[in-house]
């Protein structure tokens, strides 16, 4: 913070001395003065809101913690059915989102998310699964599935999306693949350029997950 005041101050006596100089230009146009000296002002103003943005931002980055150990939490008593997943970059991260919608409550779901090492195979036949990267984080959600089979006669199936999730502007991560779904559970693989460190947040109503591979 300390960078930030000592921005601040320099702003500041550049103001005073932007100041002075309009009003001895603009002796006998006050107008043009004041009008000089607001907009000066409201520039400092902006200049320093901008740095102390840019400071904060800075200091979220590395205030983070995140690690390359796997994360995990426990699973709830009841089923949760995915609904959504997206993939975008963002200042400090590549964020992974999932969302969820659960049979009673909000809670979202469990998961294990940890660093695997192909090859990777999914369903009854160990089909092999293509990926793309060095490294690759394999996320399981549980109890979760794609489909709400409450009744069993007229399953619905609750995530529509892509199995392969469009990537643009990513940092790290070159691929987010759904696997199949094993039974009571619900799994991705993400391919990363490199091992990156990593964080887990999962947050209620409506149920969501995130993944957040460092910049």
């Amino acid at each position: 913070m300390q960078r930030v005041r000592r921005t601040v101050r320099v702003i500041a006596v550049g103001l005073v001395v932007g100041a002075g100089a309009v009003g001895l230009v603009g002796c006998g146009t006050v107008p043009r003065a004041q009008t000089g000296t607001v907009e000066d002002a409201a520039a400092a103003r902006r200049a320093t809101r901008a740095l102390a943005d840019a400071e904060r931002r800075q200091i979220g980055c590395q205030d983070v913690v995140m690690g390359e150990e796997p994360r995990a939490t426990p699973p709830p008593e009841f089923m949760e059915h995915l609904t959504g997943a997206i993939a975008y970059p963002e200042t400090c991260w590549d964020r992974v989102l999932f969302t969820f919608e659960a049979e009673l409550g909000q809670a979202p779901p469990g998961y294990q998310v940890e660093y695997r090492k192909p090859p990777f195979v999914e369903g009854e036949r160990d089909s092999p699964v293509q990926v793309q990267g060095e490294a690759f984080l394999y996320v399981t959600f549980t109890p979760a599935s794609q489909f709400d089979v409450r009744d069993p006669a007229r399953p619905i199936q609750t995530y529509k999306g892509n199995l392969l999730l469009a990537l643009e502007g990513m940092h790290h991560v070159t691929m987010v693949r759904k696997v199949i779904d094993g039974l009571g559970t619900v799994m991705w693989i993400i391919g990363l350029d490199e091992k990156r460190p990593f964080t887990v947040d999962a947050v209620s109503n409506p149920p969501r997950v995130s993944i957040f591979v460092a910049r």
